[in-house]
């Protein structure tokens, strides 16, 4: 009889013996020691892939184009439409005149079909006013240029009107 209860004693220590081991191994496998330099690496990755992200938004925030030419598809063909961002410095006889951020002065003629919109409501050219920041976009040719739209926005951007800093030599 006591060779059964040592065999069954002896039978319990191996088992949790077994146990602790069976436990003991997937936890040393993922040792502190190994995680946090992977863990870190990982974070350090993240982070400045995060950066990047940062830094490209930024960079298109800031590339905004203020006038320009630019071809275009619509459903009768290729067409060349014109465009330009700035401050309204003037109207007079259907004639308006915008300035853009980098000092170019264009003159734009409107037409009955001109469109407009101040505030993000159908407006008139009679409620146009100097120094409204605008986006006027037509169509160039000969020389004239003629507004199809002119809207102005709700929000300005905050370095809409002001003048550029000077390029370092």
């Amino acid at each position: 009889m006591n060779k059964k209860v040592l065999g069954g004693v002896s039978a319990l220590a191996i088992g949790v013996v077994g146990t602790g081991v069976y436990l003991a191994v997937p936890a040393s496998a993922g040792s502190p020691q190994a995680e946090p330099a992977a863990a870190s690496s990982q974070q350090a990755k993240q982070g400045k892939q995060a950066k990047q992200g940062q830094k490209a938004k930024q960079a298109r925030k800031r590339r905004v184009g203020v006038h320009g030419d630019a071809t275009v598809r619509t459903k009768k063909g290729f067409v060349q439409v014109t465009w330009q961002r700035g401050v309204l410095t003037s109207t007079s006889g259907g004639t308006l005149s915008v300035r853009s951020l980098d000092g170019t002065t264009w003159q734009w003629k409107t037409a009955k079909a001109t469109k407009f919109r101040k505030d993000g409501q159908k407006s008139a050219a009679a409620k146009l006013a100097s120094n409204d920041y605008v986006l006027v976009m037509g169509r160039s040719s000969g020389g004239t240029r003629t507004a199809n739209r002119v809207i102005v926005p709700k929000k300005v951007p905050a370095k809409a009107t002001q003048s550029p800093a000077p390029a370092h030599s």
